[in-house]
């Protein structure tokens, strides 16, 4: 799944979706988060709560989504081939 808008869990004070979108356009949290705090007391605080809750349910942790691309866990090895006795040396 590919996503251009992700959430963070480092440096969240909800969910990370303001951390997001800071890091995503690039601007600083603080500026995204007054920005956010501002358009939610103009409009009463019906669709700055609906579009917050929206963007939580829909976007993806980054974090998420860099495991699902690199994986986690221990590296598997490969089985080593038994030597055959006939083989000889190198050449």
């Amino acid at each position: 799944m590919k996503s251009n808008f992700y959430k963070l869990r480092r440096g969240k004070m909800v969910s990370g979706v303001l951390v997001g979108l800071s890091e995503r356009f690039g601007f600083d949290v603080n500026l995204v988060r007054f920005l956010y705090a501002l358009f939610t007391i103009v409009n009463f605080g019906v669709v700055g709560v609906i579009l917050y809750v929206i963007l939580t349910i829909s976007m993806p942790y980054k974090e998420d989504i860099e495991r699902e691309r690199y994986g986690t866990g221990p590296r598997r090895r490969k089985e080593a081939e038994p030597a055959s006795e006939n083989d000889g040396w190198f050449w």
